[in-house]
């Protein structure tokens, strides 16, 4: 028999939720969730997909991009987690900008200096997301020059039922089990042990792939 040809197999958030409770063996196969016990498994995979969130991974790396501003320090990211390289852009190149750490930044003597933009710091406070520039940009360099930044986005919200999950394929696995040993914990399920252990398994086996394959070169400083 022929392959499908197909590779667009996912599961919506309903199925994932039923397919945990049957998983830790809270409701037998072929039995569907009570609708008390659907909002307490949606609820455990939002968690747990913010959980997740808090992590490195490939697919919620995620290219932005804004234009400088004259004399303005503070620009809001929306949906950033995490900020990992910012660069500027003019005349089609793009030089990277150096990383300040908060206290670097707070420290700045002159934060509305203006020239060209070096260095920069992103604060992801619970309801905001501000990257912040110095120096700020001059006029200048602010109409010729674009900010080009690479971040760690938010993992999307279940928000209803229906909705996919917000990971790879790969990662469907991996949710079901971690979600059933958030379940089986919950509901003193004898099958906590052994579906922690898998759960686990399975996330450090995607952790290791969920990463560039690139080499990584360290070499000893000069004095």
């Amino acid at each position: 028999m022929a392959t499908s040809g197909s590779v667009d197999f996912s599961m919506d958030a309903r199925e994932i939720i039923t397919e945990a409770f049957q998983t830790a063996k809270i409701v037998a196969a072929g039995e569907t969730p009570s609708a008390d016990e659907m909002d307490d498994g949606e609820r455990k995979l939002n968690l747990l997909l913010k959980t997740w969130s808090a992590k490195e991974h490939l697919w919620i790396l995620t290219e932005g991009s804004t234009a400088l501003v004259a004399s303005t320090a503070s620009y809001a990211i929306t949906g950033a987690r995490r900020m990992v390289s910012v660069r500027r852009r003019a005349s089609s190149i793009d030089t990277p900008m150096n990383e300040l750490a908060r206290q670097e930044y707070y420290d700045l003597p002159t934060k509305t200096a203006t020239g060209t933009p070096v260095s920069w710091y992103f604060d992801p406070q619970r309801a905001t997301r501000t990257l912040y520039v110095w120096p700020t940009a001059s006029t200048a360099i602010a109409t010729s020059t674009t900010l080009y930044y690479t971040y760690l986005r938010v993992i999307e919200d279940i928000d209803d039922l229906e909705n996919d999950p917000d990971v790879p394929q790969e990662w469907l696995e991996a949710l079901i089990y971690s979600l059933a040993a958030r379940l089986a914990l919950a509901y003193g399920s004898d099958t906590l042990v052994p579906i922690t252990a898998i759960a686990e398994r399975l996330v450090s086996d995607l952790a290791a792939q969920d990463q560039e394959p690139v080499s990584l070169y360290f070499q000893p400083g000069r004095r």
